[in-house]
């Protein structure tokens, strides 16, 4: 509402101003002396804000203008430009309908007067209305040698949108573009809205790169972009995006920096995954919790980087020990020749662990020692693994086998 406030009473202060101005008299119509006098209180008045004194004079004036239809009409649009600083805008389009309709106003002064009620309308929510006034302005536009400014085009491609005509709101919007050397980014925005509500998809991701590359440190355009060519089934371009919103340092949401190392990995490149959240873990700004340390060291296990990802389940299972970790942690150790380790680690069952678990913890136990070469630790593992009936079939073949190389 604002932004049209100041266009209309930009325009209106260039119209009273040029009524007033006597130089203009001879290309015009003339006003009557008295009707002229008036007008010039008027803009006394309006300079000091007394608007109540301004309009009681108008209406008088109105009132003895007689069959007059150029002091009539000039009278008239004054009387809106005036409610129109008293912010009662549908009494000044109110008005300035009325000065239109007489007629009587130069091709000039009336196109101002049908451009700011345009504004007026659109303001005020009648949009279908706003468009008509538009398209009669471009109209008698043609037939002077006024050309068009960039506004005239938002003004009526925003009358569209509201009316929800997108498709007809585009040209204007990229007429207006096109003709300016910086644009609003306003404008951009209202076009993006318009292919997007029309399913235009790659043309809304077209207008979002020329965002990014304008605004690189809004977030907002960054995010949508990528959404939309996830839309467009572009994963590596969605993926791409986040990862230059993310160099911007624009990913700052914990949630966000979750979803980018998850669509690192989902996309087949888990090393870059897990480079990703254990930085942002190290910088804070993910936390450095069992679930995503267990998360971190998926990625690292995915990327064939045993070790770190020994290291990230072990951070896991010292904040929250459970047999599941545990088990992953000893498997790891085995893949990576950590036989050592995996013997220690495997001698206290974690606090969950039941009767199975621990004898699965003894299979491996046992497999350590075998690698290590140590026959008899690996035998007398096996034969605890054995007593379980989970363990049976896979561990009493190794007690045999042990046995007889004995």
């Amino acid at each position: 509402m604002q932004k049209y406030r100041q266009h209309l009473l930009a325009s209106l202060l260039l119209l009273s101003g040029a009524l007033a101005a006597p130089a203009l008299a001879k290309e015009n119509p003339e006003l009557s002396d008295r009707t002229f006098r008036t007008v010039n209180k008027v803009q006394e008045l309006i300079a000091t804000e007394r608007y109540s004194d301004a309009i009681a004079r108008l209406n008088k004036a109105l009132n003895s203008s007689g069959k007059k239809e150029y002091d009539r009409a000039v009278l008239l649009q004054q009387m809106g430009f005036l409610y129109s600083l008293k912010d009662n805008y549908p009494k000044a389009a109110e008005y300035f309908t009325k000065a239109l309709k007489t007629d009587a106003l130069p091709v000039p002064v009336a196109q101002q007067v049908r451009y700011s009620l345009a504004q007026l309308l659109l303001a005020e929510g009648k949009f279908r209305q706003s468009v008509n006034t538009m398209k009669t302005w471009f109209e008698v536009a043609k037939t002077t040698n006024e050309k068009p400014q960039a506004h005239a085009y938002i003004t009526l491609a925003s009358a569209y949108v509201q009316l929800e005509d997108y498709r007809n709101a585009i040209a204007p919007t990229k007429k207006a573009i096109a003709m300016t050397k910086s644009p609003s980014e306003s404008w951009y925005v209202l076009l993006m809205a318009a292919h997007y509500e029309l399913k235009q998809y790659k043309s809304v991701a077209g207008v979002l790169k020329t965002l990014t590359t304008k605004y690189p440190k809004k977030k907002q355009y960054w995010m949508q972009l990528s959404g939309i060519y996830m839309e467009l089934n572009q994963e590596k371009n969605a993926l791409a995006t986040l990862e230059l919103a993310h160099k911007f340092g624009l990913l700052d949401d914990e949630k966000e920096l979750l979803r980018l190392s998850n669509f690192q990995a989902y996309l087949g490149i888990p090393y870059r995954a897990a480079r990703t959240l254990e930085g942002e873990m190290d910088k804070g700004a993910v936390k450095r919790s069992t679930k995503n340390l267990d998360t971190l060291g998926n990625y690292w296990q995915q990327a064939k980087e045993l070790d770190s990802a020994i290291t990230a389940y072990r951070k896991a299972y010292d904040m929250k020990p459970t047999v599941k970790t545990q088990l992953k942690i000893v498997r790891l150790m085995l893949q990576d020749k950590q036989y050592q380790s995996a013997t220690q680690f495997t001698l206290k069952a974690a606090p969950n662990a039941d009767g199975g678990d621990k004898a699965e913890l003894a299979y491996l136990r046992g497999m350590a020692y075998f690698e290590l070469e140590q026959p008899a630790n690996a035998l007398k593992a096996m034969k605890t693994a054995a007593q379980s009936k989970d363990m049976q079939a896979v561990a009493g073949p190794w007690v045999n086998f042990l046995q007889d190389q004995g």
